[in-house]
């Protein structure tokens, strides 16, 4: 059954002729979080969903019209994990407390960052509305913040997905002094730059948390209205 038109999440309002539905879209949802959390995007299909669910993968159609909608739902699904505090009007605080989050999830869901949605549902939506939010008190127009989100949103999943694939914001330097050849001829600026944090002592060191806040305030810096 193909569903021209309608929201993918509007479907389980709209009566349709045949069986009572034995699914929700979240418990579909669910079933493929599972599988991509396992063994990533390549686990999720019609298939094997439904074998997760114990049902035939054309029993499926009755509420999606293919892997497009599952990423979709999946999606969304794990958008619905933010857990949002009231605005504060510190438009810092705020956007980093949005940004911290979805780093989080992004750690905790490695595939998210290779996952193209085809639509956005409630979740997605509900999250964008709050960073726009976390935003407006710079009174920049509609189009600027939206960019903003777009900037923030990235690299906060960005970021993530180097971390869940084991970089670090302090390899570079370990990586440096085991490469091969003359690393002052090779990376002069590398070596001088590395050498400059060694000497001044551990308060230089670089870590995940704080390359990802300086990337949120450089953003910012970028993103906010000058005076």
């Amino acid at each position: 059954m193909t569903h021209t038109g309608s929201s993918l999440w509007s479907r389980g309002a709209t009566p349709r002729p045949g069986p009572r539905p034995a699914y929700t879209l979240d418990q579909l949802a669910d079933a493929c979080v599972r599988r991509a959390d396992a063994g990533g995007l390549r686990a999720v299909s019609m298939r094997g969903v439904a074998d997760e669910l114990g049902t035939a993968a054309a029993s499926l159609y009755r509420y999606v019209d293919g892997k497009d909608d599952l990423i979709a739902l999946m999606v969304d699904r794990v958008a619905g994990e933010y857990r949002y505090a009231d605005s504060t009007g510190d438009v810092r605080a705020d956007v980093l407390a949005l940004a911290e989050q979805s780093r989080a999830l992004h750690r905790a869901h490695p595939w998210l960052v290779s996952a193209t949605p085809s639509s956005m549902g409630p979740n997605s939506v509900r999250y964008m509305d709050r960073m726009a939010g976390a935003l407006a008190p710079t009174g920049l127009d509609a189009s600027a913040i939206m960019m903003g989100v777009a900037m923030l949103s990235s690299w906060g999943a960005n970021f993530a997905a180097q971390e869940s694939a084991g970089l670090s914001a302090g390899d570079l330097g370990g990586a440096l002094a085991a490469s091969a050849g003359d690393s002052a001829r090779d990376y002069p600026n590398l070596t001088m730059l590395f050498g400059s944090a060694a000497s001044a002592g551990a308060g230089a060191a670089i870590d995940n948390d704080t390359v990802f806040v300086a990337g949120i305030d450089a953003l910012l810096f970028g993103i906010l209205p000058r005076s």
